[in-house]
């Protein structure tokens, strides 16, 4: 992961060090290893055939939000989402257990989520909660990449 590199790079410096703790404070400060795990979340999941266009197209679209403060045009689809559901209901239920939840969102990239969605008092997430929760965890996710 990106934070594994980050942190390995700043292992080697002093902790002490005034350069190393600017760097570290400008990186959080710009949530970069956030950004990073993101966008590689988002090449993955998607596996366009140019990378490099992708992540310049991500990046780019990133700035077109923070520059227009408009709406951010996630680069999961609701038909992705879906898709990751269908990936988790084997046996076609409906429904995916809290656990599987929790850990679809975790690689989706989101990082704030309703940890007690509707449904989880009986383990049993509904498609169109994992949908809206993915979906408002993806917004809030790239809508503080200023």
């Amino acid at each position: 992961r990106i934070q594994i590199l980050f942190e390995s790079y700043f292992r080697m410096a002093d902790l002490e060090n005034p350069k190393r703790q600017l760097a570290d404070s400008y990186i959080q400060k710009h949530r970069i290893p956030e950004l990073f795990q993101n966008m590689t979340t988002a090449l993955i999941h998607t596996q366009p055939s140019n990378a490099k266009k992708f992540m310049i197209k991500y990046l780019e679209t990133l700035k077109k939000f923070r520059d227009e403060q408009g709406e951010y045009e996630s680069m999961f689809k609701e038909a992705n989402i879906t898709s990751v559901f269908g990936m988790l209901d084997v046996t076609n239920t409906g429904f995916i257990s809290l656990e599987q939840y929790r850990n679809a969102l975790k690689t989706l990239g989101v990082k704030k989520y309703n940890p007690r969605p509707i449904g989880c008092d009986n383990d049993q997430i509904s498609l169109n909660t994992f949908v809206t929760e993915a979906k408002d965890g993806l917004d809030h996710s790239h809508a503080n990449f200023n």
